[in-house]
């Protein structure tokens, strides 16, 4: 919730402290919604290609019917949602299936448990890669190079079935 941009950016800047670099929070003068966008439209784009959607969780974001439509989106696209309160609020009706972490009394093991979850759902800064949106995908007939690394990955598997079926 807008209500919560405070609480929002700080987390913004935790996940970056962790090494996430590809962030969005709609309010960021850099990477948010630009004047003059749709908003609903950016936020959809933003839904289709993210990894993963935190929802902090607030008195403000339980009445906001954006809050909960975008959340159930994400969920609808099988990305992995994490809940997290930031406020003491009941969130036990809000999808019962997932585990909540709660940032209002034990904020540093709940980071923790943010950390750990994502690294679970293959969410690894690590394995990140940064792409320029205006170079295209497919190199043409130029080979992949270092730089297409954010494009050209998630062959292992494929690769080791066929050098087994090879042998």
């Amino acid at each position: 919730s807008s209500a919560d941009n405070d609480a929002a950016a700080e987390i913004k800047r935790w996940l970056e402290a962790q090494g996430h670099s590809s962030l969005f929070l709609d309010f960021d003068p850099a990477a948010g919604i630009r004047a003059g966008a749709s908003w609903e439209q950016t936020l959809y784009r933003h839904l289709r290609q993210c990894q993963a959607v935190v929802a902090l969780v607030s008195p403000a974001w339980l009445a906001s019917r954006w809050c909960f439509a975008e959340l159930v989106q994400a969920r609808e696209r099988g990305k992995p949602v994490y809940v997290v309160k930031i406020a003491p609020v009941d969130t036990s009706a809000l999808f019962g299936d997932i585990q909540h972490i709660d940032l209002t009394e034990r904020r540093e093991e709940g980071l923790e448990r943010l950390r750990l979850g994502l690294l679970e759902r293959g969410i690894d800064p690590l394995d990140a890669f940064d792409w320029d949106p205006a170079r295209p995908p497919y190199p043409g007939l130029l080979a992949f190079e270092a730089q297409d690394a954010a494009v050209f990955f998630g062959r292992g598997e494929a690769l080791a079935r066929t050098l087994e079926a090879l042998d």
